[in-house]
């Protein structure tokens, strides 16, 4: 992994994914999960499939709850969504964001802290054996207004009063970055992933010039942090993120994910321009491909992106975004046997 993302040869294209299956679980880590009974077998598909991942877990348990804050959710197999918040218009809203600011500026990683997430870290690298697990999610705070506001009421806060925008993702980001201190370690692993779904099909789905001003800044500042420690970036994003590549370049990002083509994004053209500075994951459409094509489709699918990506090392091949419940085992085969066979040309 370390030689993929420098961009040095390897003796094959290593594999990036998460694992969100359950067929692939059963066949490869021997039974189907459950949320009493995972880590086992989750632990060996992933040792047994995949060259990198992050947040390894288990299937959630099929109920509906609400949380201490008063958000109603509903928890399906391998997914939860918000159904219900404990506001319905923008002054209630913002009383919340204050609570939330708040308590993002207190916390504080203590040393019990750290200690219990270096244990769990290295609890599941033990599972996953040389798979390679990535350091942490890292937050510009983006999504934590609009996904627990919802769209609506963020679009209206963004126009009507955007100096909590900004005072939101300020207090994520020193958070963040003060996280990233207490447990960044290379000898953990060598790649943290900064985040913030930004972009849909046909580009961001926030303004250029608002990136600009309070996104990228605070990426750059997350991504100095973990290089502090020797750590790349690989920043997630689903969506077309086309017009704003100069943007996550100049704001330090040392490679891209998920690579979401059917949004648009045109790999080729970014790997033509920043192919010596980034190195790439993902890449095998998740929304259609994978899930309804045949494994020869597939292959060729992965030929396709192998021949774009892999020139010059540096790619690393997955779905666009995580192996989930529709893809059935013999495409997932199908994608990771044509990584196995495959070298990356070094003379590209």
């Amino acid at each position: 992994m370390e030689r993929a993302i420098n961009h040095q040869e390897t003796d094959r294209i290593p594999v990036y994914d998460l694992i969100r299956n359950d067929a692939v679980i059963q066949h490869y880590g021997g039974r189907i999960p459950t949320p009493d009974d995972w880590l086992i077998p989750v632990g060996k598909a992933i040792n047994a499939t995949v060259d990198m991942t992050r947040s390894v877990r288990g299937p959630a348990r099929e109920e509906e709850y609400v949380d201490e804050q008063g958000f109603k959710y509903t928890s399906r197999r391998w997914t939860t969504w918000i159904t219900e918040r404990p506001f319905n218009d923008l002054p209630g809203a913002i009383e919340y964001l204050k609570g939330e600011i708040q308590r993002m500026k207190a916390w504080r990683p203590d040393k019990r802290w750290v200690e219990e997430w270096r244990q769990n870290f290295m609890r599941l690298q033990a599972y996953c054996g040389e798979t390679v697990l990535m350091h942490d999610n890292t937050p510009v705070g983006i999504e934590g207004l609009y996904y627990f506001m919802g769209w609506e009421l963020f679009s209206y806060l963004l126009a009507d009063d955007p100096s909590w925008v900004s005072e939101f993702l300020e207090a994520a980001t020193c958070m963040a970055i003060r996280r990233i201190h207490a447990i960044a370690d290379y000898e953990l692993s060598p790649v943290a992933m900064p985040y913030g779904d930004i972009a849909a099909k046909g580009g961001p789905m926030l303004s250029p010039a608002f990136l600009r001003a309070e996104f990228m800044p605070r990426l750059k500042r997350i991504c100095d942090a973990w290089h502090e420690h020797g750590i790349k970036c690989l920043f997630h994003s689903d969506g077309d993120l086309g017009p704003i590549v100069d943007d996550l370049v100049a704001a330090g990002v040392d490679g891209l994910n998920p690579l979401e083509t059917t949004a648009g994004f045109d790999v080729a053209a970014v790997k033509d321009r920043y192919g010596d500075r980034l190195f790439f994951a993902g890449g095998i459409d998740v929304s259609q491909v994978l899930p309804l094509g045949t494994p020869e489709q597939v292959r060729e699918e992965c030929e396709r992106m192998i021949e774009i990506l892999a020139r010059g090392s540096g790619y690393l091949l997955g779905s666009t975004t995580e192996l989930n419940n529709p893809v059935p085992l013999q495409n997932f085969q199908a994608m990771i046997e044509t990584a196995w066979a495959n070298k990356p040309n070094m003379q590209g």
